[in-house]
């Protein structure tokens, strides 16, 4: 459950350009944050998940400018320097995950 309660806010805090744009952004915004909140300082941090938030940062980030820009007229990028810089981290992770796996999963038997 606390791995489903950071994704979801990583995606929150990657579509915040978005929310702003929302009706009623007043009361979604103090949820999210309190979800947030909760998650961050009252849970500890899963190491094997974090490269998977950057990647949901990231994705949130890029599907809240697409909306901007598709159904509010928003004119401008679409990927912007968070957008780089979450996943560049995610890429990182992602490849340092897998190369540990190959290393564990090596095929070679010894002696």
């Amino acid at each position: 459950m606390k791995s489903v309660l950071l994704v979801i806010c990583a995606l929150a805090y990657g579509f915040f350009p978005a929310a702003a744009e929302f009706r009623y952004a007043f009361v979604l915004l103090p949820i999210l944050l309190g979800l947030i909140y909760f998650v961050l300082h009252q849970h500890d941090w899963p190491p094997r998940l974090v490269p998977y938030l950057f990647a949901c940062v990231a994705i949130g980030r890029v599907a809240g400018y697409w909306w901007l820009n598709s159904r509010h007229g928003r004119v401008g990028p679409v990927v912007d320097t968070e957008v780089w810089v979450a996943g560049s981290l995610a890429a990182v992770g992602l490849a340092f995950a897998w190369w540990r796996w190959l290393r564990d999963h090596n095929e070679t038997s010894p002696g």
